[in-house]
């Protein structure tokens, strides 16, 4: 772990002139980051800074903390450390490659190759060595946000008109095709929310478990397979329709709210 003095000594104080870029300016502005490290200091030094220039932050220490975050909404960048407690940074890339659209920066202490080519090829979009200036770090997150941006052009929300099944009161609601709700539980509505993100793709289970906050290596199949299980029958008899939820052989589960 490295103290935030060290970050302090890489940041000079606003310049007062000519095209250096100044950490007063508000060049994050509608950028919403997600940071994950776990030195708490660490985490507010960096979460501190990235305010005053604009940014969206929401700082976390852990993986669990980011899975659930990322249910809750999406980022545009992910600022990942790698030394992490539990399921470590490279986990966590692997566990996102391919769900993520947001753009992963990885921000750590270590400078070897082999650790920045496995963490490239792995699904991260870019890798800062600690430590780092912070002008450098959001000079950093605005650039992959642009160019994720510019490889997502839809990734705003689709209107729902089309939509036969969809989320209300924060999550806590399952509504169906003809208006009917159904209430959800706490772990209901997570696995909605992750399904519902996902429409249409294969939801990997490892991810699910992590989501629900287990572990995947100590959660047995069979207990996911009840839960959704159960809110099959609770969907079928509260609205009087399947619930379009289906297990992928192999993989997980995939929802398919829209009509066919």
């Amino acid at each position: 772990m490295l103290h935030r003095e060290l970050y302090r000594t890489q940041c000079p104080p606003p310049a007062t002139g000519g095209h250096g870029l100044s950490m007063s300016e508000q060049i994050g502005s509608g950028i919403e980051v997600c940071i994950v490290e776990d030195d708490e200091d660490l985490r507010e030094e960096i979460s501190l800074a990235l305010r005053r220039m604009g940014f969206g932050v929401r700082a976390l220490a852990g993986s669990r903390d980011l899975y659930l975050a990322l249910l809750q909404a999406p980022c545009d960048v992910l600022v990942l450390d790698l030394n992490l407690p539990g399921e470590d940074g490279f986990t966590i890339i692997e566990r996102l490659r391919g769900l993520l659209s947001a753009g992963i920066l990885v921000l750590t202490a270590r400078s070897g190759t082999d650790d920045l080519v496995r963490c490239l090829t792995s699904g991260a979009d870019a890798y800062l060595v600690k430590p780092v200036d912070f002008r450098e770090l959001a000079a950093n997150i605005v650039s992959l946000s642009r160019r994720v941006r510019e490889a997502h052009p839809s990734s705003a929300p689709a209107m729902p008109t089309v939509l036969t099944w969809q989320l209300a009161g924060d999550g806590w609601s399952l509504v169906g095709p003809q208006g009917r709700r159904v209430a959800l539980t706490a772990s209901e509505r997570i696995l909605l929310q992750l399904l519902f993100e996902q429409a249409n793709t294969a939801v990997r289970r490892d991810v699910i478990i992590s989501a629900l906050g287990h572990q995947p290596d100590y959660y047995l199949d069979h207990r996911l397979d009840m839960l959704v299980s159960r809110l099959r029958r609770k969907v079928q008899e509260a609205v009087g329709t399947p619930l379009p939820l289906k297990a992928v052989r192999g993989v997980g589960f995939m929802l398919s709210p829209r009509e066919h």
